[in-house]
């Protein structure tokens, strides 16, 4: 019987499995690229952008791709 959810398992996508899945296959796809990569890129997890003016910052994002 095909998915009713094509594209999604919404088993492995449940709230209490699915954000500790999440960072080891970001952390173990960042291991796998970052010899491929070097020297010319980086490969950076959990990168935050900000837009600082004086003594005040701004949380403007957190990129997909940099």
């Amino acid at each position: 019987m095909p998915s009713i959810f094509p594209g999604m398992n919404p088993y492995l996508e449940h709230p209490e499995l699915f954000p500790g899945l999440h960072h080891l296959l970001i952390s173990e796809i960042a291991r796998f690229l970052s010899p491929q990569l070097r020297p010319k890129y980086r490969v950076a997890v959990e990168v935050r952008m900000y837009e600082t003016t004086d003594e005040n910052s701004l949380l403007v994002g957190i990129p997909d791709v940099i």
